[in-house]
């Protein structure tokens, strides 16, 4: 989920007086549509009011975006940045409404209209005092997996980057949107086979998630996981096999959560154990799975 929509998950919560995640659909409809109710009515008394109508229109978009009613949020937008024609000084709501528009282009795969929104947003953010650095790099990020998703990969490597310098610059190398911009340029690499760059991004992403989250955790598996295949590929088998091991310990923590990524490393790990003619591990790791349920 971009920055900028979880920036506003709080205040949604606010008007609602519960977390969004016990909220009803229809509790978030009604909402959405009475903020832009009361916004429509007051522009007949109150000029001002524009610009809460903007507000309501964005906090519509984010709601509906949530909802997955894409085409519903795209319109709400889509006048939201119309009436900001007429609005001063409003060059953050602006990025930040580009932004929503093209995270809901995204979603419905409709790639180039995304990728100039997030580009335009882009343009817009970069010119606030102070940067908003976090939701900068986040559409940077967006930007290059569409890059990666066209096979553009020289764009997507410069996306990416540029999203791990600003994030590694403004808060180190231990915190989570610098981990997982580490983590997705070293998959970005792995694609490309370039592994000596792969296993450097990854080990960073690891060093990181263990520090932030610890060994067990959701996260530093799958960081575990994407090691262990490069350092097999590598050549570095054994390595790369306590890697696996370290992995798959650490989705078992939580299989309520990790099942699905659970079952993709445990077949990359069988495939492994496979080529290397190791019938006994291979039969292990299976009884593992039908004992976690998942064989």
């Amino acid at each position: 989920m971009p920055t900028i929509f979880k920036s506003s998950l709080p205040k949604l919560e606010k008007l609602l007086g519960k977390p969004l995640v016990d909220a009803s659909r229809d509790d978030l409809r009604n909402l959405a549509d009475d903020l832009v109710r009361k916004a429509r009515a007051g522009l007949e008394t109150d000029l001002l009011s524009k610009q809460d109508l903007v507000e309501g229109l964005e906090l519509r978009g984010q709601l509906h975006r949530y909802l997955g009613s894409l085409e519903k949020a795209r319109d709400d937008y889509a006048e939201a940045l119309f009436l900001l024609e007429e609005i001063r000084d409003a060059d953050e709501i602006v990025g930040r409404i580009r932004a929503g528009l093209a995270g809901v282009y995204d979603l419905a795969s409709e790639s180039s209209k995304a990728k100039s929104h997030y580009k335009e947003a882009l343009q817009t953010l970069k010119g606030l005092d102070p940067l908003p650095v976090e939701d900068i790099a986040e559409l940077n990020n967006n930007l290059a997996f569409i890059y990666e998703s066209e096979e553009n990969y020289d764009r997507a490597e410069t996306c990416f980057l540029d999203a791990l310098k600003s994030c590694y610059e403004e808060f180190g190398s231990n915190h989570k949107q610098t981990a997982d911009y580490y983590n997705n340029l070293g998959s970005c690499y792995f694609k490309l086979g370039h592994d000596e760059q792969a296993g450097k991004m990854h080990g960073e992403a690891l060093k990181a998630r263990v520090i932030l989250f610890g060994e067990s955790h959701f996260e530093s598996a799958q960081s575990y996981a994407n090691l262990a295949l490069v350092l097999v590929r590598s050549g570095k088998v054994v390595e790369g096999l306590a890697h696996f091991e370290k992995a798959l310990c650490g989705f078992e923590s939580n299989l309520k959560v990790s099942a699905p990524d659970y079952q993709i490393v445990a077949a990359n790990y069988r495939d492994v154990l496979e080529s290397m003619g190791d019938e006994r591990a291979v039969e292990v790791l299976d009884q593992r799975l039908v004992k976690n349920r998942l064989g």
